[in-house]
């Protein structure tokens, strides 16, 4: 688990991942880290299966899509927030990703 900061709008984004089979989700990307994001997935071997976010960001843009765009990931938010994404997670949804 790493979590991560971006200055500008105070966003926490979280990396969380199996290290014994490398898969990976980032949780409330932030698209002027998507480098910072990208640069440490790869010096740490990871393959991010999920870029997901936690609700509909005012604040900031969210670097879901450029992850998405750049890894193959999919994305994810909940249903109720009328967003688009591959994934629309309801109460008691889980994204399996390695062991977890």
């Amino acid at each position: 688990l790493s979590q991560l900061f971006e200055a500008s709008s105070c966003t926490y984004t979280y990396l969380l991942a199996d290290l014994g089979t490398k898969d990976a989700i980032i949780i409330d990307p932030v698209l002027e880290t998507v480098p910072r994001d990208l640069r440490l997935l790869r010096e740490l071997g990871l393959t991010l299966r999920y870029a997901a976010n936690t609700h509909c960001h005012a604040d900031h843009v969210t670097g879901t899509g450029a992850l998405r765009r750049s890894l193959g990931c999919l994305s994810a938010i909940s249903w109720a927030s009328g967003a688009s994404a591959d994934i629309h997670l309801r109460e008691g949804d889980q994204l399996r990703f390695g062991a977890f």
